[in-house]
């Protein structure tokens, strides 16, 4: 006896450790095929909308005279920066619809980490933006 009393049920379930995600991990074929996923959708269905959508509205603004267009290069700057605004939107606007995708994984230590919330609460500096970049 070590002086300790365990209360535990003797067939209770013991909780698995929390896997350790960090810059050094290596992604399962299953996490793998969802990261691809989620990089497409995330250019498809929000990126290319958000990005065009942006240069539209931006374009409708300099011809109404709202916003003025460069003496010498026009209007091109304005949309090329909505468009950079609207593809990074379109990505940062997906990040929780890829986080919930892998939380549905059912043998991915990334899942695993994501549901227990370790991913973000206990992460060194840094490992966030590197789920971040794997997420999109």
């Amino acid at each position: 006896m070590n002086g300790r009393a365990d209360f535990r049920e003797p067939n209770a379930e013991v909780p698995r450790p929390i896997p350790h995600i960090g810059a050094d991990y290596i992604p399962t074929e299953e996490e793998r095929r969802v990261f691809a996923e989620c990089n497409e959708e995330s250019f498809w269905f929000r990126s290319v909308p958000l990005a065009a959508t942006s240069m539209l509205i931006t374009q409708g603004l300099i011809s109404k005279g709202i916003l003025s267009s460069h003496p010498k290069y026009g209007s091109i700057p304005k949309l090329i920066f909505a468009c950079i605004m609207g593809y990074f939107a379109g990505k940062l606007s997906y990040v929780k619809t890829c986080q919930e995708k892998f939380k549905n994984l059912e043998n991915s230590p990334l899942g695993e980490a994501l549901r227990s919330g370790q991913a973000r609460r206990s992460s060194p500096p840094g490992q966030s933006k590197q789920i971040r970049r794997y997420l999109g």
